[in-house]
């Protein structure tokens, strides 16, 4: 290469390559805050449902997201974010399906570089029993309120941070004390594959009033066209009443009168005892869809809105499939209200054992080598069709003549003797299985074949 030529050259690179610097620091991903989280209470479990973020804090999509963690705490009020996790537990850690894209798939097939801290969820939580969820969808998970809890949670002072010279150090000063009712709180926050931490979210929050008792003596039964559920009011006699006592008037000289006023705990929230009816129904033995990842969600009641009325009737599907049924006692309404254990299950097994109405108006005509039968028709729903009958004058009992089912009323008997009288009874079959019903036979009818 001549000198002129390596001049060129090197001038190329240094245009292409532009000015020497640092090295520019790899971007690093943080998946955003989980923003949408409610909490919903079902007897002593609370179901906190969010939504998994799509995206990271600088907008970029798919999100840089790993694991969701969730923490509840117990109080009167909530802690700062920002302190949330010095007195919050971890309620459960949520494994999130990672998006499959160009660049994953090639950061997949690089080495890996440095290692990063809290790479893994803590030990001791649920994600094992929880499936992985998907970037944007809605995914719940369960906290079982056990006796702690139930307890508020102290928060301790905020730690002091440096202070000038020769300044006297001064004991934190704890939080203050806020009187109410007990709530539980939740706070979930999103974590990078690599183990980085997103910001903290919204805080959802519900109030941990007194459960109230759950219904006994539930009894179900079935008819023909409806399951009726019936129970007693929940805490009994005493409950019924406490639900419409008139309120206590406090004592004027309980406290004085420029006494601020407390913040006391109600037992339960203010309103009459209502309920909700669950039902579980047993999968079909012809049912092969695939069984549903397991999940803590609980199914709606299966009534529109909560019922005054200590009774229930449904529509009932006469399949003989078991169908159990549990009663909630629900106090207050909306954000405040509260829902009980369920009662004892009552389970009842709607089987079809109504027979079809015996055919009516049967009459038989005679015509050369043939008799014609002729009858009314039924009027059951569930109607499959009719069975021809047939016998001998004498006989007792008679036997079917039709080789299946026929739908039609009007049956043509072609293999009769002439000069033999016959009898005739048509019976009507319904649709149940694998056994139908099957009606008594119509009044009979005799003709001789000609």
């Amino acid at each position: 290469m001549t000198r002129a030529a390596a001049a060129a050259l090197a001038a190329a690179l240094t245009i292409g390559c532009g000015k020497k610097g640092p090295p520019l620091a790899p971007i690093v991903h943080i998946p955003t805050s989980v923003d949408q989280v409610s909490a919903r209470r079902v007897g002593n479990d609370v179901l906190v449902t969010l939504t998994v973020p799509a995206e990271n804090v600088d907008k970029t999509k798919p999100a840089d997201v790993g694991r969701i963690e969730v923490y509840g705490y117990t109080g009167t009020a909530a802690p700062p974010r920002g302190r949330f996790l010095d007195v919050a537990v971890l309620v459960a850690t949520i494994p999130v399906r990672p998006v499959e894209t160009e660049a994953t798939k090639q950061k997949a097939s690089e080495p890996a570089s440095s290692p990063e801290t809290n790479t893994e969820p803590p030990a001791g939580d649920s994600a094992s029993e929880i499936p992985p969820a998907v970037q944007g969808a809605s995914v719940t998970v369960r906290d079982h309120l056990t006796g702690e809890a139930l307890v508020a949670r102290p928060i301790p002072p905020a730690p002091v941070t440096g202070r000038p010279r020769n300044t006297p150090a001064v004991p934190p000063t704890p939080a203050p004390t806020v009187e109410g009712p007990l709530r539980r709180f939740y706070l979930a926050f999103a974590f990078s594959p690599r183990g980085r931490v997103g910001p903290p979210g919204t805080v959802a929050e519900l109030p941990l009033f007194t459960l109230p008792d759950r219904p006994l003596g539930v009894v179900a039964t079935y008819a023909a066209d409806a399951i009726t559920l019936s129970w007693e009011p929940a805490g009994g006699v005493v409950g019924a009443l406490l639900d419409n006592a008139l309120p206590i008037e406090p004592s004027p000289l309980e406290e004085a009168a420029d006494a601020p006023p407390r913040q006391a705990a109600p037992a339960t929230p203010e309103g009459p005892t209502r309920y909700n009816v669950y039902r579980e129904i047993e999968v079909a033995a012809d049912d092969i869809r695939e069984p549903a990842a397991q999940t803590p969600e609980v199914p709606p009641p299966v009534n529109g809105a909560p019922l005054v009325a200590l009774t229930y009737t449904e529509g009932s599907l006469l399949d003989g499939r078991r169908r159990c049924y549990t009663v909630r006692a629900v106090r207050g309404d909306g954000p405040t209200a509260v829902e009980g254990e369920p009662s004892e299950p009552a389970c009842v097994t709607p089987v079809d054992d109504v027979a079809p109405a015996p055919p009516t108006g049967l009459s038989a005509a005679s015509a050369p080598g043939e008799i014609t039968l002729t009858w009314e028709p039924n009027v059951e729903d569930d109607l499959a069709g009719y069975v021809v009958l047939r016998g001998e004058a004498g006989d007792a009992t008679l036997t079917p003549v039709t080789g299946s089912v026929t739908t039609e009323v009007r049956f043509v008997d072609g293999t009769v003797r002439p000069g033999v009288r016959y009898v005739y009874a048509v019976t009507a079959i319904d649709t149940r299985l694998p056994t139908p019903n099957v009606s008594m036979e119509s009044a009979r009818v005799e003709e001789t074949a000609r």
